[in-house]
């Protein structure tokens, strides 16, 4: 049991429990402890049974690729533990905060559709002030900051990101300068059918309910930058371009904020604002309209274009078709058209399982306008699901045991980040209870072995994502995997001067 001591000894601060939160006890932790090796055994059944020992087996109707990032061991599982590939970026290479904290979700909300079915069901929705703490978000979001910084003081966190993202992008290591516009990119998939007149949200609907970016995390994000780092109102922009703001959350943000931008695709009315596009292409796609064949590039919404920071708040979860939706994934909402169904062959899917395939995400990670420009990562895993438009779920593993996800995941590598997330998801959607087949399958983490090394490159392709005709980066981050969903240590949790490092901030436990 001594190497559960991290797990247990985690906890950072505590706060008192918000009404309806129930305390998880040693005794659950515990358990859950206990129970974590069995789960994981299956866990490994199913990735070996999907996947194959051998890796020719997986080859079969491949490019031909020789897969030069496994070596030694790592042949005959490709998702061996603390085997770092790539070069980790930070002021803290490679390091990824989780905070955690359950009091900031209600473990009693119903998260249901009313119907006149059903009257006995009221509004519910996880996103409501009753289910997710403010308050609570708030510390989550500042505790995270100082973790992936290293700076107690909040004006100092703001310094030190502002400086290491321009000196990384070759501006010298200067702070925010007045006039510089923020784009904060939201997840909203499910205004598309959720919303009704006014924008005001659908509640005998399901899709309003399905998990995305948390309100509350917004509205932390937006204290944080104007009243600590202090950027004007005016020069901050919210939303999701290809879709839209419901009323209740505008009325939320709107409140404390009137002069920051809020965006629309219907109008510019309501308060809002509509985005325009690029007078021409800005993002390219490598594989040459040989996979994407409706591709070839796109324009992007001219918020992002005009804007010097991008801080894209992803939510934590699964997609059908991509097999995990994070950070790059977010971005099908930056490029133009109607939809992002032209790119949906450049994913994980039925003809392109495996390892060593032109992946789409690639090229927008290593964009200049959706890759570049973010200051920081961040992923909103408050509330969690399996799918793109799925309702959120509890989270089965330890230390969660059946309560909600309640995390934030921030880092300065946009790999690392998205490596230890797809860790959570493949884990956790393995378990028996709610195991999901497109998380499980192989070639999900494809685009980040790809990221983290340019060797991984498929034959006959090389990314170029800026119409430039430049190659991007070799490396834009660290990819491993964890040593076991216990302890979940990574190769700089273990003393070793390369991988990822997850920095456990635990709260309220």
């Amino acid at each position: 049991m001594m190497k559960n001591k991290s797990v247990l000894k985690a906890i950072s601060t505590s706060y008192t429990l918000k009404s309806g939160a129930k305390k998880i006890s040693r005794r659950q932790i515990l358990k859950g402890l206990i129970v974590a090796p069995f789960q994981w055994g299956l866990f490994m059944s199913a990735v070996n049974a999907r996947e194959g020992k051998r890796i020719p087996d997986m080859e079969s109707g491949n490019t031909g690729k020789t897969y030069p990032f496994i070596t030694g061991d790592q042949a005959e599982n490709l998702h061996a533990p603390n085997k770092p590939i790539g070069k980790a970026q930070g002021i803290f290479p490679g390091r990824v905060s989780w905070v955690w904290n359950p009091a900031a979700t209600n473990p009693d909300c119903t998260n249901k559709p009313v119907s006149d079915k059903t009257p006995d069901v009221k509004n519910d929705a996880w996103f409501m002030e009753n289910n997710t703490s403010q308050k609570i978000v708030d510390q989550m979001l500042a505790a995270g900051l100082s973790s992936m910084t290293g700076r107690k003081n909040a004006s100092d966190v703001w310094d030190a990101v502002f400086r290491h993202h321009n000196q990384k992008r070759g501006k010298g290591k200067i702070p925010y300068n007045k006039g510089e516009k923020i784009y904060i990119k939201l997840n909203r998939t499910s205004a598309s059918g959720g919303m009704g007149p006014d924008y005001r949200r659908l509640e005998d609907n399901p899709l309003p309910l399905a998990c995305e970016t948390s309100p509350q995390i917004v509205l932390s994000m937006l204290r944080q930058l104007v009243h600590e780092a202090g950027v004007p109102q005016e020069f901050i922009y919210v939303g999701d371009a290809m879709r839209n703001l419901y009323q209740d959350e505008y009325i939320k943000y709107y409140s404390e904020f009137p002069r920051v931008n809020y965006l629309s695709s219907l109008d510019a009315t309501h308060g809002r604002i509509i985005s325009g596009e690029s007078s021409r292409d800005l993002i390219f796609y490598s594989d040459n309209k040989t996979v994407m064949s409706g591709a070839g590039s796109d324009k992007i919404y001219k918020v992002l274009e005009d804007a010097e920071y991008l801080i894209n708040l992803a939510a934590m979860k699964g997609h059908g078709i991509a097999g995990i939706t994070l950070c790059a994934k977010n971005h099908f909402g930056t490029q133009t058209r109607r939809s992002a169904a032209h790119l949906h062959p450049g994913l994980k899917n039925n003809n392109s399982r495996g390892y060593g395939y032109y992946r789409v995400l690639v090229d927008i990670m290593g964009n200049k306008h959706t890759g570049d420009k973010n200051l920081f990562y961040i992923l909103d895993a408050l509330w969690s699901g399996s799918d793109w438009n799925g309702l959120p779920v509890k989270f089965l593993m330890p230390p969660f045991n059946d309560h909600w996800c309640s995390s934030l995941f921030m880092s300065l590598d946009p790999v690392a980040i998205e490596s230890v997330a797809y860790d959570f998801l493949r884990t956790e959607f393995s378990y028996p209870g709610h195991t999901v087949q497109h998380i499980l399958d192989p070639g999900v983490d494809d685009y980040l072995h790809q990221t983290a090394d340019s060797g991984n490159w498929p034959a006959g392709i090389v990314y170029r994502p800026n119409g430039d005709g430049l190659p991007m980066a070799k490396s834009l981050g660290v990819h491993e995997h964890w040593n076991n969903p216990v302890d979940k240590q990574y190769s700089g949790n273990l003393g070793k001067n390369e991988g990822i490092e997850l920095v456990k901030v635990f709260q309220n436990v």
